[in-house]
């Protein structure tokens, strides 16, 4: 990874916009992928259809930059300040966004897929159906059904009932604070079981037609491996789950 001055990207930057040519043709000194920036307003940028995977920014303002179609897989990015850009059909799948201020910003068909949000300032992004794993994948209101796949492989079938908590992050992953256990069976679904082990909790047991509770439940949707109960929409997820 190279350590860029800001001079250096700009005249990158440049020289790029100037190519109109196939960016995978580039030389490696119009790369931008796997660079370094640190401490360097960047703002009001033309940084559109560019590809940022695997670098690195800290303490960098982005500020009413224009982001989209842009590459930012796996970047990682620490006191950057994204107020007022433009992400619209951006891929940011994997970046690590803590504690950014994204506030203000077009995500119009942004792909936030694994992306981390957490701590992340998020007043006022505009989202829409186009956007993806932002909202919610869980739905917000009434019961619905959940899956999980426990010790031994037995799959769970849960009852989210309409007063529980619930929520995801940037992922199909889903946890809430409570459910009704409604089925347990093999991957077959042939054999029944009267009780589940859960993966994480051995100690956490999921007996047939009890509502069990989370043993605690972190009100921060951002913070999917905290505590509550996890499950996913479809058994088919849940199967896959290793």
């Amino acid at each position: 990874m190279r350590l860029l001055s800001k001079d250096e990207f700009l005249l990158r930057l440049r020289r790029a916009k100037e190519e109109n040519t196939d960016r995978s043709l580039f030389e490696n000194d119009l790369t931008f992928r796997t660079i370094s920036i640190e401490n360097e307003n960047l703002s009001e940028l033309d940084l559109s259809g560019l590809d940022f995977s695997w670098s690195d920014f800290r303490n960098i303002r982005f500020v009413n930059c224009n982001f989209n179609d842009t590459v930012l897989d796996h970047a990682k990015f620490r006191e950057t300040d994204f107020s007022g850009s433009s992400f619209v059909n951006a891929r940011l799948f994997s970046t690590d966004l803590r504690g950014c201020n994204l506030s203000h910003t077009n995500c119009d068909g942004t792909d936030f897929t694994a992306s981390v949000l957490i701590g992340a300032e998020l007043e006022q992004l505009y989202h829409t159906d186009r956007t993806v794993h932002f909202r919610n994948h869980c739905p917000e209101q009434g019961y619905f059904f959940g899956y999980k796949k426990c010790f031994n492989d037995r799959m769970v079938t849960l009852l989210i009932p309409k007063d529980a908590k619930r929520c995801s992050s940037t992922t199909n992953a889903c946890r809430c604070d409570k459910a009704k256990v409604v089925a347990i069976t093999d991957l077959t679904k042939s054999i029944s079981y009267d009780k589940a082990f859960s993966y994480a909790d051995e100690g956490f047991v999921y007996p047939l037609g009890e509502t069990v509770y989370a043993d605690s439940y972190n009100e921060d949707r951002w913070l999917d491996s905290s505590h509550g109960i996890h499950f996913w929409m479809t058994w088919e997820e849940a199967a896959g789950y290793l």
